[in-house]
């Protein structure tokens, strides 16, 4: 598992703050596994939505333009089932469905507020926790008339969302039992501050609880509650998250955690052993459970992470070729994989890490690591324009335009101006350029 720290730019970059992402295949994967079957029920196309783990131990998630949608670690961490996160995901995907970004965007021009984007913000970012205080906080000061207005209209769409979520829920077979016990646990978390239906920009939390049970009249889910068996699969990835996040702690009070099983204990363990420098019992944990599920690539990865860290190249290498072989087509595979080859730094191992670091580039074209990744190789290779330009679009992907520009002037100097990586170099200036003018 991997954590990149990205700057996004919301609302013309009237407010902006650094976010850490989680990449990981076996989280992904999970994840696009459950949205599935909800966005065919939605309408969208499965391959146009795209999944990003934030992490931050808030019960949240949220959506942006293009079909992206943002999970908090905190939501799958804390979810009691599967079911729920299927519940926070329909809802959504009602957002996207109903184009409620884009409207938002439209009454922010039609009320000339544009500094109330933070407002709005606000409420984004604090998604599915209601609390005023977030939006408040982001936009500086009161909330006005007009900034009440805007609050309004979200709480329009938000209550629009619910609906078509349950909908999207209903249509794919899945139960409305898990977003009633998540909207449960959300009304405990916020206690802290009195709800007001004017200055919050989600409905009430206990009119969304009702307005779900209505919605579920013909579900027993006090039954259902006690006796879902939750997905296994989504055990692990809620025990990887703890652990990785948080190994000191992990390690303290995971033998007693009585929500997972042993493997799954395990899992978590070998991750916080690992994590807390004590790669011998990491190794010994993972191990075990490589020998129990042998056709299991993320026991595999882990392991070939664990070894790659601490200097066991070979080894390593050997582990991220069986994760390869059961997960040929996996972008983040592979640019680990590529990683592995690097450091090994061999003529052999350089040309395949460029392959590697190429193939994974038609899946994940913005992934900052894969283009350092490439600045290595290419300069390894002596392909310096190649080098340069990889650190420029790095450097731009991280959110630094000056120090992109100076590799592109860089590169310029020694590419020739009829190659294809010259118009690479113009169109990534070009592209520079015209956002400093629209500041």
């Amino acid at each position: 598992m991997k954590k990149f720290v990205l700057l996004l730019f919301f609302l013309l970059s009237i407010s902006s703050y650094s976010l850490g992402f989680i990449r990981d295949s076996e989280i992904e994967n999970l994840i696009k596994e459950i949205v599935s079957p909800i966005a065919d029920a939605a309408g969208q196309k499965k391959e146009n939505l795209e999944i990003f783990i934030i992490d931050d131990n808030q019960l949240n998630a949220f959506v942006t333009p293009g079909q992206k949608i943002f999970i908090f670690s905190g939501l799958i961490t804390n979810s009691k089932n599967v079911n729920a996160l299927e519940g926070v995901i329909a809802h959504e995907l009602g957002h996207i469905t109903g184009r409620h970004h884009v409207k938002i965007y439209e009454q922010l021009e039609k009320s000339r507020a544009i500094m109330l984007a933070g407002v709005i913000l606000g409420g984004a970012v604090s998604a599915l926790t209601g609390d005023p205080n977030a939006a408040g906080a982001i936009a500086g000061g009161a909330v006005t008339t007009s900034g009440r207005s805007l609050l309004s209209f979200s709480r329009t769409q938000e209550g629009s969302a619910d609906q078509a979520g349950f909908s999207f829920l209903k249509n794919s077979g899945k139960s409305l039992c898990g977003i009633i016990s998540f909207l449960e646990l959300l009304e405990n978390t916020q206690v802290s501050y009195q709800e007001n239906a004017y200055t919050q920009s989600h409905p009430l939390t206990r009119e969304r609880i009702r307005d779900a049970k209505n919605a579920a009249k013909d579900e027993n889910c006090e039954r259902k509650n006690s006796e879902l068996l939750i997905d296994e699969k989504y055990k692990f990835i809620q025990a990887k998250l703890i652990a990785f996040t948080d190994p000191e702690n992990t390690l303290i009070s995971m033998k007693n955690n009585s929500k997972f099983n042993d493997d799954q204990k395990n899992y978590a363990l070998a991750i916080a052993n690992y994590k807390s420098f004590n790669l011998k019992k990491g190794n010994e944990l993972i191990n075990k459970l490589i020998k129990k599920y042998p056709s299991n690539p993320y026991f595999y990865e882990l392991k070939a992470q664990m070894l790659r860290e601490n200097g066991f190249l070979k080894e390593s290498l050997n582990n991220y070729l069986i994760v390869n072989k059961l997960l040929p087509n996996d972008p983040l595979v592979q640019i680990e994989l590529a990683h592995t080859l690097l450091n090994i730094d061999s003529k052999k191992t350089l040309d395949k890490a460029i392959q590697k670091l190429l193939a994974a580039k038609k899946s994940e074209p913005e992934n900052n690591k894969l283009w350092y990744l490439l600045s290595v190789a290419h300069g390894k290779n002596s392909e310096m324009s190649e080098s340069r330009y990889a650190s420029a679009y790095s450097s731009y992907l991280n959110g630094d335009d000056e120090m992109a520009i100076s590799f592109i002037e860089r590169a310029k100097k020694i590419t020739n101006k009829n190659s294809p990586i010259w118009n690479k170099l113009i169109n990534l200036e070009n592209e520079i350029n015209l956002k400093k003018n629209k500041r």
